[in-house]
């Protein structure tokens, strides 16, 4: 599956390893074809829909008998290509992806930048 128009959105944090760079687009590259293998109408990452997510996190989680470390991985990896779809305001809750700011994390070592200009022109 071609998901160039979500990875080019990606920008690293200076200093992010090439291999955490190299794993985490592995991890996005296996889901988005692991959607064309389900779904074969899907040829690119803007045809992604929320029902392809549950899929992968309902059911392909399960069939590949990750263990919960790697799961999690896979889960960063599924927030940073929603929000480089720019669905993240409606698919993180109903994916379940929100992340509990008071119990807190891993630092995020990726940004998504915008893909139009938001200031309003007069």
């Amino acid at each position: 599956m071609d998901i160039t128009s979500i990875t080019k959105r990606v920008r690293w944090v200076e200093g992010t390893s090439a291999a955490t760079k190299g794993r985490t687009m592995k991890r996005i590259q296996a889901m988005a074809d692991a959607i064309s293998t389900q779904f074969p109408e899907v040829h690119r990452g803007e045809q992604i829909k929320l029902k392809h997510l549950h899929f992968i996190k309902d059911a392909w989680f399960d069939n590949q008998g990750f263990a919960p470390t790697t799961i999690k991985d896979y889960l960063r990896a599924m927030r940073l290509m929603i929000s480089a779809m720019e669905k993240a305001q409606h698919w993180f809750g109903p994916l379940k992806l929100f992340q509990d700011q008071t119990r807190g994390g891993r630092p995020a070592v990726s940004r998504v930048t915008r893909s139009r200009s938001r200031r309003i022109r007069r």
